[in-house]
C-alpha cells in the first residue's frame, strides 16, 4: 500500500478521525485501564475534533491509503506564561495509523507534517507523551529523534 501524500484533515474526515482516535485509546486501554473509554466517548471525541477544526493553534493531518483515511496526527501549540524563556512549544497529542497500514512510512509522514506545521508557527521544541508500557510507541518516537525530557509519575489511590 502506497499512501497518498499527507494532507490537512477536512471536516468530512471527522467520522474517520473519531474512529481512529477511539481505536488508539482502546489500544492504550490494553496497556493500562486508565485509558479505557467512558460511555459516550465517541460523541465526546467528535465534539473535541470539531473544536480542533476551529482552533488556530491546533492542526490535524491525515494520510490516505487505498481510498480511506489510514491514519491521523494532531498537533497543538501551547503558549507559555511570561515567566519562562520558552514562549511556546508544540505537542503532538495524537498519532495513529491503522494496523494494516503500519510500517510503511505513514506515521513518519504524519509526524513530519506536524513538525513542519510547528516550525511554521515559530516553535523550536515539540513534545509527545507515550505510555511507559507502549514499547512500540517508545521505539517509534525515539527513532524519530525524540528523547526523555520529563518523567510523569503517578500513584493509584
Amino acid at each position: 500500500m502506497t499512501p497518498n501524500p499527507v494532507r490537512p484533515a477536512q471536516r468530512s474526515d471527522l467520522p474517520a478521525l473519531a474512529s481512529h482516535w477511539a481505536a488508539l485509546l482502546e489500544s492504550h486501554a490494553a496497556l493500562d485501564p486508565v485509558f479505557a473509554l467512558r460511555a459516550g466517548a465517541p460523541a465526546a471525541l467528535e465534539a473535541e475534533l470539531r473544536r480542533a477544526f476551529g482552533d488556530a493553534d491546533t492542526a490535524l493531518f491525515v494520510a490516505d491509503a487505498d481510498g480511506r483515511v489510514a491514519g491521523f496526527c494532531a498537533a497543538h501549540v501551547e503558549r507559555s506564561p511570561a515567566l519562562a524563556r520558552e514562549s511556546c512549544r508544540a505537542e503532538i497529542t495524537e498519532l495513529v495509523v491503522e494496523p494494516a497500514a503500519r510500517r510503511r512510512g505513514i506515521g513518519r509522514a504524519l509526524v513530519d507534517a506536524a513538525l513542519a506545521w510547528s516550525r511554521s508557527r515559530g516553535v523550536v521544541r515539540v513534545e509527545v507523551r507515550v505510555a511507559a508500557r507502549n514499547e512500540a510507541g517508545q521505539a517509534f518516537w525515539r527513532r524519530l529523534g525524540f528523547g526523555a525530557f520529563v518523567d510523569v509519575l503517578d500513584r493509584r489511590l
